[in-house]
């Protein structure tokens, strides 16, 4: 199998998904080709796997790379010369002008609609349980104040300074809170500082920084402009017992159930989801569903199944999306 990635970034939501994948099918020999130049923390999350970076897809580097089958993560039409001489499969993370494939799939029902494409398009990825399992128990329980992290990719546009403002009326209402953010841009880290009092933490981005989330409480995510088709971080929360505090938009609808986080259109909801936090009972009941729901939906076994359907109906030419 060659998969294809815009960014060579394993923080990045395509490239975790390419890594997942990865484990998901050990029977196959993986190639994982970049079109950006690719970090030395990327190749040290794939191992083994061959790793190239290329400019762009084209039908003799696919030949020349002996590969069976091809998966496309979110390769925009732009970004390949086709068609490819093997069967190929795109897996869509957002809204682009996608390459031309034999078949296509969504990451999120949300996405499905936005490109008018039917139910039995999408594919839900799985995310690993974040590193730290090896904890022989939760701490969580132990503290008297609640710690509430924000994870995202380090790209500005997922930071925007409208957050400062939401972080300072939510640290205003929920003093005793602890913050932490991993990957927040060096420019809005005293702003968010100041917003929360001083009660802020500040983590660089890395693959191994997911481990935090056997120690917060909750993910908050917010973003007052941007709907994630998946939102990849609050799959990772539910499988490490951590509370989804999180926008009512796009995928994460399709990722919480009742009992199991909390979707909010405004402050005043995010703020009474925070508040559930400091009842010590029901965040550990809600933790315990949490992390059944995560390691239910969101297991590679459960990831690996769909996969594998999708890419023996591609090879017969079952089915076309």
């Amino acid at each position: 199998m060659l998969q294809v990635c815009n960014v060579g970034r394993i923080m990045g939501g395509t490239a975790a998904c390419a890594w997942t994948v990865v484990r998901s099918l050990p029977e196959f020999q993986h190639t994982v080709v970049f079109l950006s130049r690719v970090a030395a923390e990327t190749r040290a999350a794939f191992g083994d796997c061959e790793i190239e970076q290329w400019d762009k897809v084209t039908a003799e580097r696919v030949r020349r790379s002996g590969a069976d089958v091809v998966l496309l993560h979110n390769t925009s039409a732009r970004r390949m010369e086709g068609p490819l001489p093997v069967a190929t499969l795109l897996y869509q993370h957002s809204r682009i002008t996608p390459a031309a494939s034999d078949m296509r799939v969504y990451c999120s029902r949300w996405l499905a609609e936005c490109c008018d494409a039917g139910a039995e398009t999408v594919l839900h990825q799985a995310v690993p349980t974040p590193v730290g399992r090896e904890r022989q128990f939760d701490t969580r329980g132990l503290r008297g104040r609640p710690v509430v992290g924000r994870l995202c990719t380090p790209a500005l546009r997922k930071w925007p300074e409208m957050l400062v403002g939401f972080y300072a009326e939510l640290a205003q209402r929920h003093p005793e809170v602890a913050w932490e953010f991993i990957g927040c841009p060096a420019k809005l880290q005293d702003p968010l500082r100041t917003a929360c009092a001083g009660q802020a933490q500040f983590i660089e981005a890395a693959w191994s920084a997911r481990e935090r989330l056997w120690h917060w409480d909750a993910l908050l995510y917010h973003h007052p402009t941007l709907t994630e088709s998946f939102g990849r971080t609050a799959a990772e929360a539910l499988r490490a017992g951590c509370i989804p505090i999180v926008d009512r938009r796009g995928g994460f609808q399709e990722q919480l159930v009742d009992g199991c986080g909390h979707l909010c259109t405004s402050v005043e909801e995010f703020s009474n989801a925070i508040t559930t936090l400091f009842d010590p009972g029901e965040k550990l009941r809600q933790s315990r569903r949490c992390r059944a729901h995560g390691d239910r939906e969101f297991s590679l076994q459960r990831f690996r199944d769909e996969l594998l359907g999708r890419l023996r109906a591609l090879a017969v030419g079952e089915t076309v999306y």
